[in-house]
């Protein structure tokens, strides 16, 4: 089964695109669709900590670091 990389950046200015990873998280899905919904319906979940978009943004990758979907403010943006 493919894996995907789930990345948490800390913007380097506010409303930036770039950033530094401050976390990562690693797992296997069936396929990139499925992965993208997990992680969608983690960011809902009361157990996920909130994410403060204002400082942070999270992107979700293939395992050859290609990235797939980009959240910069809660909502996808590609």
């Amino acid at each position: 089964m493919p894996v995907y990389i789930c990345k948490h950046y800390r913007r380097s200015t506010p409303g930036a695109r770039t950033g530094m990873v401050v976390d990562e998280i690693r797992f296997e899905a069936e396929s990139a669709v499925k992965a993208e919904t997990r992680i969608r319906q983690g960011f809902c979940a009361p157990i996920m900590p909130a994410m403060d978009w204002n400082k942070g943004f999270a992107t979700l990758e293939d395992e050859n670091g290609q990235i797939l979907v980009t959240w910069l403010h809660g909502f996808l943006h590609s």
